[in-house]
């Protein structure tokens, strides 16, 4: 995360991309939080964080898969796990879009620039952690796959314009 903070460059000096990374970051988490808020409302169930908790809770006991992890014993403190993970994630994966838009692609942050990298990290979900939490690769044995990866892919979209939103925020600091 370090090194990642230290190529956003632009920024002028590692502090000032740090704390560019964190807002980004967390404002493009608060966007995707307020889209599955808004996805509750049409009936939408909400996105468990307490289940991730679990899971990041069991690795350092050496369990990475689950099968399923509602099935593994709960750990204390879970919720708060599983949300301080949830954007943790999200501001390090804003640090890596800021030096990838910067370093890569030279222009600095774009909306299409964000939605296609927002979009090309739902190989993590469909690949590692819904595996891992013994609901199968793409969400294959969620009840109702379709509608889970349909999700997926809106919140995902949504953390991009959140990227967006986040990177129009720090020209102001």
């Amino acid at each position: 995360m370090i090194g990642l903070v230290s190529m956003i460059g632009s920024c002028g000096s590692p502090e000032k991309a740090a704390i560019e990374a964190l807002v980004v970051g967390t404002i493009a988490t608060l966007a995707t939080d307020l889209w599955l808020w808004l996805l509750q409302i049409v009936g939408v169930p909400p996105a468990n964080w307490a289940l991730v908790g679990r899971w990041v809770a069991w690795m350092p006991r050496g369990v990475f898969v689950h099968r399923p992890i509602a099935a593994t014993p709960s750990i204390r403190g879970e919720l708060a796990i599983g949300w301080g993970f949830h954007y943790a994630v999200g501001i390090a994966y804003a640090a890596l879009y800021l030096a990838i838009s910067r370093l890569v692609l030279g222009s600095g942050p774009t909306l299409i620039s964000a939605l296609v990298f927002a979009i090309a990290l739902l190989v993590v979900p469909w690949f590692v952690m819904q595996p891992a939490l013994g609901l199968g690769f793409f969400a294959a044995r969620t009840p109702h796959p379709s509608v889970t990866r349909i999700i997926s892919i809106s919140g995902h979209a949504a953390f991009g314009v959140g990227l967006h939103l986040g990177s129009i925020s720090t020209s102001f600091l």
